[in-house]
């Protein structure tokens, strides 16, 4: 190797290590760069999550569709810290209505101690006269004032216990403390009314409030966040709870509630609106049912079976969809209801699975139409006409008017003899003559008997032939054609005309017979 080409090889080594080298370099400056990018956006990620403040919690009555719109952009982080907002939010209305309805449960024990009250003392001023003669009376009206002043206690009002205590051995002083205990009983009735009806107010507040925490909360878990205990917590400050022992409470809180525009007027609405869409979707099914029927009729290749399986299937098909859907107008959630249709499909598959065979048995009949309404088949040995068919079963109408329902899968299991599947059909006769009889002369009168016949079709034509040499009998063959509906009545007519025609021409027709030979031996 000249000396050139050592200086050219030792030069293109040099390049080839310096483009290696930089390419190393280029590599190892993207890497780092990479892992800086990643890294200051995680940081500040984080920095956001932490600077981030709520601002759905601004207005507490905002549209719930606007505040699904709200969510939508922000991050994970963003989103859990609006639930948190909503979170305290939501227990802070939650507390406010324990609250209230400790107080109404206080004002209730008030108001039975106030009635109690009066009536121990009206009871006490009845005792006191008797007690002068009587000395159960005077012991029974010891426990009675005692009782009174347990009362006063439980009142925990200063003018109350300052009443009891100056009360007396007076009947008019024991009167009149059963007078102001009843008209104290009566006011404290007409706050805790007052009360129940803010009370109401109050629930109806932390109940949209609790809808909306649901929204986000359900933002927040679509986007990864974990809210199991967040769902336990909100589905225990679901619902009112109502007091069924007080009358009067119980029923301002269910009339408050279907008077409000959360509770009753809402659900009244989401009713109407619920049943419309059934009118709607009834009336759309009886319309497009219409409307495939019509379509259906234009179609020749269809069977009436297929016609009416889609006909059904149509309408049945509508209403079930336009159901569930109208299910959401009354606030169900339809995913599980979903869920648990096809559960069930699958229990119930896995149970009836021979109806299942049936099921698909009849979907292959409609498919390739073996028969077809009208007709007469013929299976395992039963004949009569199709009645009517569903997707599980065939029923048939034998000719002495019994009616069979068979399982769709012995029809496709088995052979189906369809009778009436042609237009036309060829009737089978056999008629015997004597050996001794002109077997031409039977063959014309045969042949004159199916030409005059007006069902007779000349096309396909006739045959008349000596089929057999029997035992006592000469036999002939005739097959006229006829139309599919005239074969019984061909078939009865020929029978009748060829037996007169040959007793009048002097044509034997014999009965089965035997000669038998005697031969005498000596």
């Amino acid at each position: 190797m000249t000396l050139n080409n050592h200086l050219n090889y030792l030069s293109g080594y040099k390049i080839k290590t310096l483009q290696i080298s930089a390419l190393k370099s280029l590599v190892s400056k993207l890497v780092i760069l990479i892992f800086l990018t990643l890294s200051f956006t995680s940081y500040g990620n984080e920095v956001n999550a932490k600077t981030y403040q709520t601002t759905t919690t601004d207005d507490v009555n905002v549209d719930k569709d606007e505040l699904g719109f709200a969510l939508l952009p922000l991050t994970k982080d963003e989103v859990e810290v609006e639930v948190f907002a909503w979170l305290s939010l939501l227990k802070e209305k939650a507390t406010i209505v324990s609250e209230a309805e400790i107080w109404v449960s206080k004002k209730q024990k008030s108001i039975l101690a106030a009635q109690d009250i009066s009536d121990i003392s009206a009871e006490a001023a009845e005792l006191l006269k008797a007690s002068q003669q009587d000395k159960a009376a005077k012991i029974q009206l010891k426990e009675d004032m005692a009782e009174l002043n347990n009362l006063a206690k439980e009142l925990s009002q200063k003018k109350a216990m300052e009443a009891v205590q100056k009360v007396t051995n007076n009947t008019e002083d024991l009167s009149l403390l059963s007078e102001k205990a009843e008209i104290y009983s009566e006011k404290l009735q007409k706050r805790r009314q007052l009360l129940i009806k803010n009370l109401t107010l109050l629930r109806s507040d932390k109940n949209d409030t609790l809808e909306r925490f649901y929204i986000v909360l359900a933002s927040w878990e679509s986007k990864g966040g974990d809210g199991k205990e967040l769902h336990l917590y909100a589905d225990a400050l679901s619902g009112t709870t109502v007091d069924l022992t007080d009358t009067d409470a119980a029923w301002l809180t269910v009339k408050g509630w279907l008077m409000s525009q959360d509770g009753g007027l809402r659900w009244l609405a989401n009713i109407l609106k619920f049943f419309t869409a059934l009118l709607i979707v009834y009336l759309l099914s009886r319309t497009a049912g219409k409307i495939t029927d019509a379509a259906l009729s234009r179609n020749r290749n269809f069977s009436n079976l297929l016609k009416k399986f889609i006909q059904v299937s149509v309408r049945r098909i509508i209403l079930i969809i336009g159901f569930i859907v109208s299910l959401t107008l009354i606030e169900i959630n339809v995913g599980p209801v979903l869920a648990l249709i096809g559960a069930a499909g699958l229990v119930v598959g896995l149970a009836l699975q021979s109806t299942l065979s049936n099921f698909a048995s009849g979907m292959l009949i409609l498919i390739y139409r073996p028969f077809d309404v009208g007709d007469i088949i013929e299976i395992d040995g039963v004949i009569g006409t199709v009645d009517s068919m569903t997707l599980l079963s065939t029923a048939i109408k034998t000719f002495d008017n019994q009616h069979l329902v068979v399982p769709n899968n012995n029809i496709w299991g088995t052979t189906i003899v369809n009778v009436t599947g042609s237009a036309t059909r060829r009737v089978d006769l056999t008629f015997g003559i004597g050996y001794s009889d002109d077997m031409a002369k039977a063959e014309s009168i045969m042949r004159k008997v199916l030409d005059d016949h007006e069902l007779v079709l000349d096309y396909p034509e006739s045959i008349i032939k000596v089929n057999e040499l029997g035992d006592s009998s000469v036999n002939f063959v005739c097959r006229p054609w006829v139309k599919t509906e005239n074969y019984l009545d061909v078939y009865w007519d020929i029978t009748r005309q060829v037996k007169e025609a040959f007793d009048k021409e002097g044509v034997s027709i014999p009965f089965p017979q035997r000669d038998v030979h005697i031969h005498q031996t000596s």
